[in-house]
């Protein structure tokens, strides 16, 4: 009589696995932030683990955070060594990589960072390092931005007359080949400087063609003002102590009548002008005036 014999075969059947797995693949420039680096798990916490940083183990990580991120920015391949819980060992698997390149070094170079009011241009140029591919000029006045090599900038002019600097921030953002940036920023400063525009002609004779004897300024103490006209007889034929009554850019000026408001005739006419600038020195101005009709 044969036996039947019944033959069992164990297979191995792993029930609630403890498995941990990284993940990550990011490029960033090495003046960002950091990134993240994503560590799973599957089993129950608290997790245990080791990642290694090109090869190069790092200090062991307990957490109860599922994922757990790896805030870094160090370049490499990131792997994991090792991976446990209460209940024992688990497997690990993954790898993340994180590649940084090198950002350009923005750098404004200028002749000085200080002009004055009278002639408020300067010029601009990149000594930035790297390998730029394009880059944007903000002058902080309120203009349009600029993208071009060694910009020619004029800055508006300082019409206050209290000798307060105006002061403009200029930033330069500069971006290389690999998409990487980076701004600085460079402080300019407009200083008031006193000076005067004086004609030396006019022709009052009412063709809108310099009909008026006016004056441009900046800097100065208008109630300091004084100006007299004088003719050859040593007589003034006109004054005013407001310079705003003579200011071209206000479209005022002496139309050539005396102080009586008679025209006077064609002749050369002396001029005396007394003013103090913004910081208190007092100026004394002489000089003739042709009025031809």
């Amino acid at each position: 009589m044969k036996k039947l014999v019944t033959i069992i075969f164990l297979i191995p059947f792993c029930i609630n696995a403890q498995t941990a797995f990284i993940s990550g693949n990011d490029t960033i420039c090495d003046n960002e932030g950091f990134v993240n680096i994503l560590v799973s798990f599957n089993g129950t916490s608290p997790f245990t683990f080791v990642y290694a940083l090109n090869g190069q183990n790092q200090p062991s990580i307990t957490t109860t955070i599922n994922p757990y991120l790896i805030s870094t920015k160090k370049e490499g391949t990131y792997t994991l060594k090792s991976f446990s819980v209460a209940s024992g060992a688990g497997t690990t698997s993954g790898s993340a990589i994180l590649t940084v390149n090198p950002a350009p070094i923005a750098i404004i170079n200028t002749a000085n960072d200080t002009i004055k009011s009278i002639y408020p241009i300067l010029q601009f140029n990149s000594f930035s390092e790297g390998n730029i591919i394009s880059q944007y000029w903000n002058y902080g006045d309120n203009t349009m931005s600029e993208s071009i090599d060694n910009p020619i900038h004029t800055f508006p002019r300082d019409t206050s007359g209290v000798g307060i600097p105006s002061t403009y921030q200029v930033s330069l953002i500069v971006i290389d080949d690999n998409s990487c940036s980076d701004t600085t920023y460079k402080n300019i400063f407009v200083i008031s400087d006193f000076w005067f525009y004086i004609p030396n002609s006019f022709t009052p004779d009412n063709d809108q063609i310099n009909d008026k004897f006016c004056i441009q300024y900046n800097g100065i103490r208008e109630s300091t003002f004084t100006f007299y006209v004088i003719n050859r007889q040593g007589e003034i034929v006109f004054e005013t102590n407001n310079p705003q009554s003579l200011n071209c850019s206000l479209n005022n000026g002496w139309d050539g009548k005396d102080i009586n408001n008679k025209n006077l005739m064609s002749d050369t006419y002396v001029y005396e002008l007394y003013f103090q600038d913004f910081e208190g020195w007092k100026h004394t101005k002489h000089g003739t005036i042709n009025l031809v009709r």
